[in-house]
């Protein structure tokens, strides 16, 4: 018998990339948690929303995390962690944690209120995550990197959880906080790419992840692929999060309008539920692990997988593992 997770889990993620071009020369008296505050609650009583407060708890998180980027820089998410989460990273090391604050609360230009939805073409996630008003803690952290750039994050607590369906999915839609990427160079905007993915972008995280935990990789089957690919097809008219009930394992996630939702982010979001999996007791803790366990689960041997961008703008995505996973009784390995 299959088990029934029943949880739906949303993480706010994100990104946003800034060149050295811009922000240069700005006073590096901004960075302080009164500073990150008061940007984040300007934007918040503009729209009747309660201020937040800083959270010690929250800020050794986001330092802790800045640090680990600061070999490098990249703009990798936490994912591990139990915060919503705004990243940015600029070339310069001028850039401050108001001007980050700024350039996410300058969203609030493509946010249409009456459909709560991002205008098309456009992305407004980062300004959501700021005025979210079941967000009521802040903790941010900003490093100095080896090449020089400059990486801040915020963190935000609680993001929001729902639970429904049977297997595990993921919605980023209109009712929770959005994942968006933005491209800010030279000034410009530039949209990323929703070209269609290949086999190894799906199964690159998946079977990172699986070895992580000593599982045999993943190989790519067509027959499953198939089958993802025609039920991926059925739901490009809503979009909704509806399971398949097939005869496969499953995930499921939905993208919002207005913003590129690579395949990558799915995966990695499922894989963020691992810190809730407690191995010892074979049981999730908190919002659930369910979407983890399918993706390490041991007898999971072949991988199907499909994206398609709904009529709405949305993208829906959705893996198929043969055979399934999450089996009660049994450890995913």
């Amino acid at each position: 018998m299959m088990t029934t997770n029943k949880f739906e889990f949303a993480l706010s993620l994100n990104l946003i990339v800034l060149t050295a071009a811009l922000l240069v020369g700005v006073s590096q008296a901004q960075n302080s948690p009164t500073d990150f505050l008061s940007a984040h609650n300007n934007a918040r009583a503009n729209v009747s929303v309660g201020a937040m407060t800083w959270d010690a708890t929250v800020a050794k998180y986001a330092q802790d995390y800045a640090d680990l980027r600061k070999a490098d820089c990249q703009l990798v998410h936490s994912t591990g962690g139990s915060y919503g989460e705004n990243i940015a990273w600029s070339s310069s090391s001028n850039f401050t944690g108001v001007a980050a604050v700024n350039l996410w609360v300058a969203e609030k230009a493509f946010y249409s209120y009456p459909a709560n939805t991002c205008q098309s073409g456009k992305v407004c996630g980062h300004y959501t995550q700021v005025v979210w008003r079941n967000s009521i803690r802040l903790g941010c952290g900003r490093v100095t990197c080896n090449n020089g750039g400059t990486f801040i994050i915020c963190s935000y607590d609680p993001r929001e959880f729902a639970s429904m369906g049977r297997f595990s999915h993921m919605k980023l839609g209109s009712s929770v906080p959005r994942m968006s990427l933005l491209i800010v160079t030279m000034s410009l905007l530039i949209q990323t790419s929703q070209a269609s993915p290949r086999p190894y972008d799906y199964l690159k995280g998946h079977n990172d992840a699986r070895a992580n935990v000593g599982v045999a990789p993943l190989v790519w089957n067509k027959t499953v692929a198939a089958y993802a690919r025609e039920y991926a097809s059925k739901r490009s008219a809503d979009c909704n999060l509806i399971h398949s009930e097939g005869p496969y394992g499953e995930n499921i996630a939905m993208g919002p309008g207005g913003g590129p939702f690579p395949v990558k982010y799915a995966v990695i979001m499922w894989l963020s539920e691992g810190r809730n999996y407690d191995y010892a007791s074979n049981s999730c803790r908190g919002p659930g692990c369910g979407h983890y366990t399918q993706v390490v689960w041991r007898n999971s041997i072949h991988l199907g997988c499909a994206k398609v961008i709904c009529d709405n703008g949305g993208t829906f995505i959705i893996c198929s593992y043969d055979p399934p996973g999450n089996y009660i009784g049994e450890r995913p390995y």
